[in-house]
């Protein structure tokens, strides 16, 4: 008696039963979902703007880290903040912007820069990433983006927070200025 000749099944069908494909297709099909949805909310790495590091440069009078993150670019002044002991050298206030890489309303607000360039000489801009500096601890920063206007020894003035636009941001730091020369 000679057996059957044995028939070669095609690379999809090993034999598996419906029960097996069903578990196979449940472990399956959840990871590849998750896969795409991971892809899909991944959106990489902010951009640096050169032309930006070099206003945050001239503004904080210092050197710049671009510090990338998912939703902001943060140009993170490297220099530390004006203390009793070492006060700003030209005893300028200093306006402090605390971002993080992850504050989509940072990125929003990208605007302060530029408008700081118009107060260099009234004032020092810096603008610190919360994840990389402990000056934010020192001044009780708890949420981005906060605005902390400190004297030239560092002692705060006063704080606020977004602004909705380049006008809002330059007429409260304009008055903010003015107040502390009384005009």
């Amino acid at each position: 008696m000679t057996a059957a000749p044995r028939r070669k099944r095609a690379w999809w069908n090993p034999g598996w039963s419906l029960t097996v494909w069903l578990i196979i297709l449940a472990m399956v099909l959840p990871t590849i979902g998750f896969t795409a949805w991971v892809g899909l909310a991944a959106r990489g790495e902010s951009t640096v703007d050169p032309q930006l590091i070099e206003i945050a440069r001239e503004n904080a009078g210092g050197d710049i880290l671009a510090v990338r993150g998912p939703a902001h670019t943060a140009y993170h002044a490297l220099a530390p903040l004006p203390t009793p002991e070492q006060p700003q050298p030209a005893g300028l206030p200093t306006l402090v912007f605390f971002s993080s890489p992850a504050c989509t309303a940072c990125e929003r607000m990208q605007f302060v820069h530029r408008v700081m360039e118009s107060f260099r000489g009234r004032a020092v801009f810096v603008e610190k990433s919360v994840d990389r500096d402990t000056s934010a601890e020192r001044y009780g920063v708890r949420e981005t983006p906060t605005f902390v206007l400190i004297d030239a020894e560092g002692r705060e003035l006063t704080r606020f927070g977004a602004l909705a636009d380049a006008a809002a941001f330059r007429a409260k730091v304009t008055e903010l200025l003015e107040g502390m020369t009384g005009g």
